[in-house]
């Protein structure tokens, strides 16, 4: 009698074994794949900022070697066409913020939203925000009154439009809620996302704030010559430290204060 050939097929330990082997692999390679999302929107968030440095610094150099304020009054439509805040209310929000204002200069109000930024409504809040310091709320600062341009925060990964810290309003050390924070500094200040006042934070916002940076441990930056750098959050926050520290004197040696010599 002809044998039959019985086919040949895994065991259950066989079976077990590769499906072990692939778990590993997996664990392996899951976050090497995140890692590399991850460094393709860095890199185009960075791009992002270059192209928004560019246009302010071409801004400047058509007013005057003035930079932009950090928001103005104007019943004008903005440049871009959009109202960021609500005009339908009594008495309305009227404001251009310095993203419309160099509008003229970017062309683009894609620029101004963050590709690791959660938060996708308008480039008000949670995309980038520039550095009061520089990007003054009342009075246009000089482009001659900033001591080292190359090493002084502009514009970066940020909760609102604008961050302030001086003696009045610090939003880097003690950041508020509705958004005025930067990210990655809840392990800084201490202060949870939910006990934030006098809004608490949640969803996007409280993941942003308490992550380790938006981008890995850090966040990119625009400097006040236009040039954009990643930074580690823990750079930031203790060149913040550094300045409130001094009391904000204007000579302090910060990264945040367009008056002191960081060079």
């Amino acid at each position: 009698m002809r044998k039959q050939n019985k086919k040949a097929a895994f065991t259950l330990i066989e079976l077990l074994v590769v499906i072990a082997i692939i778990a590993i692999l997996a664990a392996i390679l899951f976050p090497v794949f995140a890692r590399a999302r991850e460094n393709a929107r860095r890199a185009s968030c960075m791009s992002n900022l270059k192209q928004i440095g560019l246009g302010i610094m071409m801004y400047v150099q058509d007013y005057d070697e003035k930079y932009p304020l950090a928001a103005i009054v104007s019943y004008e439509t903005p440049p871009n066409g959009l109202w960021y805040q609500n005009t339908s209310i009594s008495p309305p929000n009227i404001s251009w913020f310095w993203q419309q204002t160099v509008y003229p200069y970017t062309k683009s109000d894609q620029l101004y939203y963050c590709p690791s930024a959660q938060f996708t409504t308008h480039p008000y809040s949670g995309q980038y925000g520039a550095n009061a310091q520089v990007i003054q709320p009342y009075t246009p600062l000089s482009l001659a009154a900033v001591n080292s341009p190359a090493t002084t925060y502009m514009a970066m990964d940020s909760g609102m439009y604008e961050i302030r810290i001086d003696s009045s309003v610090d939003y880097v050390n003690n950041p508020t809620g509705s958004f005025w924070y930067i990210p990655g500094t809840a392990k800084f200040t201490g202060t949870p996302a939910a006990s934030l006042t006098p809004y608490p934070l949640t969803g996007s916002g409280a993941a942003d704030y308490e992550s380790d940076g938006r981008h890995f441990d850090g966040n990119n930056v625009i400097f006040a010559d236009g040039h954009v750098k990643w930074i580690k959050t823990a750079t930031m926050w203790d060149q913040a430290q550094k300045f409130k520290n001094s009391g904000y004197n204007a000579a302090t040696d910060s990264a945040w204060n367009p008056k002191g010599n960081n060079s």
